[in-house]
Parts: structure tokens; sequence; C-alpha cells
């Protein structure tokens, strides 16, 4: 087992900035450029989210020192700096929600899909994400949820349009739905205080809505999208096409590590408790995302679909353009 660790450093904010056009893959040979070690050194930013598990064992496992590569796991306060940095390539690669990677695309960006992050299941029970009110309010169940102010991380993203298609699914009309955005950390104490009707709490925020013993009412994620993935990894068009060889090592690296997650769970747990200093208990509690190797382009293509329906985007992306598809 390698002995590297990733070097968590603070949020950069990034200008954006519009760059060159097309993405192609690599064939897995060395990098072309490398720092005295004889690696490549490669920046790439994620944010404080258990998510981040196989990004962290990747480098832990030395996945990315066998292909030829140094990665810098740098940490974002939000990521909303994570795609402006990819795109300047102060960061050339990064996580983002696949609604965010798609608004970004849909704004003109130069953005590319490059490997998976992570994904949901199909059990409810395992999802780790849930909508929760309390245990002794006025709303009792789905249907209460019509006209409710429920708070989301941020508005026009991944936590609205998950739920309104998973309450549609369910019969809901989700029309009159206020959804107001606060801090994951902030949303116990404001649905407490009776400021908002419901809130959405995604791991390891789920566990914590638990032990409050607030009332979940559904697996927005699960109920939405099932067996889809929901994260990825970007890079730039320019990026891809500079350094084809460094983004096949890096999607090689990936798919070694969301196998070894799978297959590791506890390894990811542990991971998340050194790299994230989340408290140990909570870990234990959190339900874990699915973690498949590969590009997913499928997921990409059912989210835009709905994303276009609720307004979230003008128009579905060209598939063609979108993705740096591994090779061979």
């Amino acid at each position: 087992m390698s002995t590297a660790r990733p070097r968590a450093v603070g949020a950069l904010v990034a200008v954006t900035a519009a760059l060159a056009l097309t993405a192609c893959g690599g064939d897995g040979a060395a990098p072309d450029a490398t720092g005295e070690d004889g690696l490549y050194p490669l920046t790439v930013m994620q944010i404080t989210t258990m998510d981040a598990g196989p990004l962290h064992l990747a480098v832990e496992e030395g996945f990315f020192e066998e292909q030829g590569l140094d990665v810098e796991v740098r940490i974002a306060e939000a990521g909303s700096a994570i795609v402006p940095s990819v795109v300047n390539q102060e960061s050339p690669i990064g996580y983002a929600n696949v609604v965010s990677d798609l608004q970004a695309i849909d704004q003109g960006l130069d953005i590319k899909f490059v490997a998976n992050c992570c994904g949901v299941g199909t059990d409810p029970e395992l999802d780790t994400s849930r909508i929760y009110v309390l245990p002794d309010g006025e709303i009792t169940d789905l249907a209460g949820l019509a006209g409710a102010n429920i708070a989301v991380n941020s508005v026009n993203n991944l936590g609205d349009l998950t739920i309104k298609t998973a309450l549609e699914a369910n019969g809901v009309d989700t029309s009159a739905i206020e959804f107001t955005p606060m801090n994951y950390s902030d949303m116990p104490a404001a649905l407490e205080r009776g400021d908002v009707d419901a809130i959405w709490s995604v791991e390891p925020h789920k566990s914590i809505s638990d032990s409050h013993g607030f009332t979940p009412l559904i697996s927005n994620f699960v109920e939405s999208f099932p067996g889809s993935t929901i994260g990825y990894y970007i890079t730039s068009g320019a990026f891809a096409q500079e350094h084809p060889d460094v983004v096949a090592g890096f999607q090689a690296a990936m798919d070694a590590a969301n196998e070894f997650a799978t297959q590791n769970p506890e390894r990811v747990r542990e991971v998340i408790v050194e790299q994230l200093q989340i408290d140990p208990e909570l870990v234990d509690q959190t339900n874990l995302a699915v973690y498949e190797p590969g590009l997913d382009e499928e997921s990409v293509a059912t989210i835009a679909a709905v994303a276009v329906e609720y307004g979230i985007i003008s128009a579905e992306p060209d598939y063609d353009e979108i993705f740096v598809r591994p090779q061979g």
C-alpha cells in the first residue's frame, strides 16, 4: 500500500474563462510531462463529502501512482468554486454533481465528463438522501409536502430536481413548493424553529437528522433516479485535448478505486474519518453511495432530459461532445 496522503488545502475561487474545444481520450500510456519523482503532478478538487472516499483511497492505495500520477486533493468549501477552477485549469480535474455539470455546459463553459464519482442504488433504505419533517409537526405524509417550504443547500440544482421528480412520481403536486437555500448544518435548527416545513439531508447530515428523531418521508435520490450516477469528475476540453494520457490515467485509477471502495466499504469509512475529520461514530451509521467504475453516459442523458423539463437547463447538450470516453 502506498503511504502517500492527499494534501487537503483551502478552497480556490477562480474566474471563469472560455477555453478550447474538443476532448479526446488517451491510450493509457505514461503522462507526457513529469515531476522530479517521475510522476505527473495533478490537482483534483473535491468538496467535504463522503462521496470523496474513493478519490482519497486512490491516493492511499497507490492507484494514481500506478498510472504515473502524483495527485493532490484540494478541498473546496463549496462546489461552486470547482467548475471555474476546472475551466481555467487551476484544478485540471474536479468533482461536481451532474446538474451543476449540465448547467455549466448549458452556459457554454468548456466542461467534459471524465469519470463516475458516485451514484444511487435502488433500495430506499440505503439511500444517502432523504426529506425530513418534525415528528410532531403538521406534515405527516408525502401529500403534506405539496406547498411546503423545503430547505435545500442550493436552489435550481440537484436537490429540488430530485425532490420534485420523486414527489411527482408518487402523485404529489410540486407546483407550489418553495425551496429555501441554507447550509446542511443549519437545517436541523431551522426545522425545529419552524423556519421551514421540511429539510433535505444528505450523508452525513442524513444520519444527523436521524439522531434528532426527525421523521423521514421519502428517499429522493432513489425515488427519482434509481440506479443512476449523480456525481462525476470533470475536466476542460482544452486539458483533455492537451493531456489525453493524464486523463486516461485518472480514469483508470478511479475505476480501480471505485471497485476497491465497493469491495471494501469499511476502508471508505476509515478514509473519510481520516481525511474529512468526521466523527467516526457518525460515519459508522451512514449509508454509502454506489461507486461504479466507468463513465455513465446514460444517467447524464436521463437527468438532462428532466432538467430541461423543469427549466433548470435550457436544452439537452450534444452528447457526442461532452464525454471524454475511455479508450480500449
